[in-house]
């Protein structure tokens, strides 16, 4: 649903999450090597309360009361500010996304507390709060575009690095909602929940004209339209983007026959985006379309090396039409949308006998489905707010094939599927100070029948700066079609009787004020997972096939320190501790999850508000891979300049990531020869943009 939008407070643009604390031994005790983080942490909390106090004594404008009132659409599906709201939400801005020089939905992620970014050098993965599994492809996360789900239906895959379906300049802010949220959205709603809310015509008025190229001949383009006409609101936006890619070493293929293990333009890509939205009165019509070329360079499902011809084609395209409106009392909500989405990825293998031809298999799909959704909500006795809604999504196609052979068609694996659901949500102010939130959603699959999800939250206010919660959840992870019928291969085997992945999770948080411009908040929290979705052997001769195998359990604490002036000084410093471990016998370590992370963002007014510099710190604990190896932690810097002028109609900007250089590694997935991918090492962009 096309989410409410609210004219954004230039002194609001700040990060916000809300957190909580319990008694301390429900965290597991650090490590001698989690107590270098720890001491990362307290340097950069100590620089960010340093070059707040520089601030100018009469700040006024920017009090804590105003940190801690932003309005947020998605944590309840209507406005309320981050204090009420029944979850752990972090609002990233336009304002900081232009002045951190954030490059797509990855690199904004990358500042949150919680979250960890692996990238494969074809798509990218989050993690959250020490689960990040490998083979996996972000379906434990639901990302929205203006409040439209953008999870495909066939791999259930979330889009976040460079492949994501809008371009970053046309974000007016990123609502992140920590924790299990099945009671408001249903399936993939298991981690978080991230809604994307992009600018309006109002917002860009009228022609704004970007451009940027930067490290390995990257070029990026952008022109956008936007008008208001009495009722009438028009905005249309186009980008092209175009990335030659580095020269790779990969030693796994270190032979001369494989070049020594060198690929050159193997890693290329690049990426078109178009988006729409007109607005009338209470309707909103909203169109997307997004394609994306991709060479894959590290020579996945036994892909021959060095081939530029091992290419990824993904698209997705949707239009989606909404309307709000007050009967009565009572707030009206409803949307239609129509989304379709295709992969298209031919693997280049050495032919079975020498001297024949290098033989392409593909594996691609088609997804199609139709989305339909009522809302409405209604304050009753002043102190009780209802909302109560239904959802159907009928996917229509839902289709894994081989494009090539024969040409354009599917050989197998056709399906289509129906999801009904029925939800309800009622938020009770039992006093002035304590408030009760309870949801509860039904969902119905034609697949595998009915899930119930509730969620609780428990928030007391004692005092004017001080904010406590205690919130429960229960969430699903619906099987995906690739993991019920997969198509990778002839080692799958078909599984129609998976179930999804369930998740209970619970959470103690507080945010407590410092004053007037500075908040601390901390928590912790407690997920458990069942059912997972494992791939496990079948028969002797190598035979794989998805099952409900094993469980998991995470328990972490996080801690964040926030501090921000009228004058721009704005800073932010977090740390997270997490211990996250398989449940089987000895409660082995989860691959891919780091137990500890540092996070440092810094931004310098400089020129009377006219140019800023920002600085951006972030620390990944050690990660094992899936042969068991440990990753080194890591520390990487990046810098930006910002420079308005001409009163903000051009602005210039250069940033430098990984400024030192760093050599550092993200561990490869199942479908990888390598079981260490090395990440790009320092790069720069130089970004200008008008408006006219």
């Amino acid at each position: 649903m096309v989410s409410p939008r609210k004219p954004q407070n230039t002194m609001l643009s700040l990060s916000h999450a809300l957190v909580g604390t319990v008694p301390l031994s429900f965290v597991p005790s650090m490590s001698r090597q989690q107590s270098g983080a720890a001491l990362w942490l307290t340097l950069a909390l100590f620089t960010a309360s340093c070059v707040a106090q520089q601030s100018p004594p009469n700040l006024g404008e920017a009090s804590l009361e105003d940190l801690g009132n932003i309005q947020v659409y998605s944590a309840s599906k209507h406005m309320q500010s981050t204090h009420d709201a029944p979850s752990s939400v972090t609002v990233i801005t336009a304002n900081e996304i232009q002045k951190y020089g954030y490059r797509n939905l990855s690199d904004i992620l990358r500042s949150v507390p919680g979250f960890y970014v692996t990238y494969d050098r074809d798509y990218t993965f989050v993690g959250v709060r020490g689960f990040g599994r490998l083979g996996d492809w972000n379906s434990r996360i639901l990302v929205l575009i203006d409040g439209h789900r953008s999870n495909n239906n066939v791999l259930g895959q979330a889009m976040m690095g460079n492949e994501f379906l809008v371009d970053v300049d046309m974000i007016e802010r990123v609502e992140i909602v920590l924790g299990p949220s099945s009671s408001l959205y249903g399936a993939n709603a298991f981690f978080a929940v991230i809604n994307v809310i992009t600018r309006t015509a109002q917002q860009v008025k009228d022609w704004e004209l970007s451009f940027q190229t930067g490290s390995f001949g990257t070029y990026e383009g952008r022109a956008t339209y936007g008008h208001q006409f009495n009722g009438l609101g028009i905005l249309l936006s186009g980008t092209f983007y175009d990335s030659q890619g580095q020269t790779l070493f990969f030693p796994q293929f270190d032979t001369p026959a494989n070049h020594n293990g060198v690929t050159k333009d193997t890693d290329y890509e690049s990426y078109k985006h178009i988006l729409s939205t007109l607005t009338f009165h209470g309707f909103t019509l909203q169109g997307l379309f997004s394609t994306r070329e991709k060479i894959v360079p590290t020579a996945y499902f036994g892909a021959v090396f060095n081939n530029p011809a091992d290419l990824n084609v993904d698209s997705h395209q949707y239009i989606n039409l909404g309307y709000q409106h007050l009967i009565g009392k009572w707030q009206l909500d409803a949307h239609t949308s129509y989304d379709q989405a295709r992969l298209q990825g031919p693997v280049p293998e050495a032919p079975l006998m020498s001297g024949e031809p290098i033989v392409l298999d593909t594996y691609s799909f088609r997804g199609n489905w139709w989305t339909g959704e009522v809302k409405v909500s209604r304050d009753l006795f002043e102190r009780n707010h209802v909302t109560f809604g239904s959802e159907i999504r009928d996917n229509l196609r839902q289709d894994q094939g081989d494009l090539m052979n024969p040409p354009n068609a599917f050989t197998h694996d056709l399906n289509t599927s129906l999801i009904a659901a029925f939800y309800a949500q009622d938020e009770l102010a039992i006093t002035n100070r304590l408030t009760l939130n309870a949801g509860l959603r039904y969902d119905h699959y034609s697949t595998f029948g009915g899930t119930t999800n509730p969620r609780l939250a428990l928030i007391y206010r004692p005092a004017e700066k001080t904010t406590l919660k205690l919130l429960y959840g229960k969430a699903f992870s619906a099987p995906d079609v690739y993991e019920i019928t997969p198509d990778f291969g002839t080692f799958y085997d078909d599984n129609l009787k998976l179930e999804p992945e369930h998740i209970k999770s619970l959470e103690a948080r507080v945010e407590q004020g410092l004053g007037r411009y500075f908040q601390l908040s901390s928590g912790v929290y407690r997920n458990r997972i069942d059912d997972l979705i494992t791939l496990v052997p079948v028969t002797s001769d190598g035979n794989f096939q998805y099952q409900n195998a094993g469980s998991a359990e995470a328990t972490g604490m996080d801690v964040e320190f926030i501090g921000h002036a009228v004058n721009g000084v704005q800073g932010k410093a977090s740390f997270d501790y997490v211990a996250a471990h398989d449940d089987s016998a000895g409660d082995p370590p989860l691959d891919n999850s780091p137990r500890h992370m540092a996070k440092l963002n810094l931004i310098f007014p400089l020129l009377q508000q006219r140019v800023f510099a920002s600085a951006e710190g972030q620390f990944l604990g050690r990660r094992l891979t899936l042969l068991q190896d440990s990753l080194s932690s890591y520390q990487v810097f990046n810098l930006t300049l910002l420079a308005h002028a001409l009163g903000k109609h051009f602005d210039a900007a250069a940033s430098v990531f990984n400024l030192l250089d760093k050599k550092y590694f993200d561990p490869g997935r199942p479908e990888d020869p390598e079981d260490a991918i090395q990440q790009d090492g320092r790069s720069f962009r130089v970004k200008i943009t008008g408006r006219f």
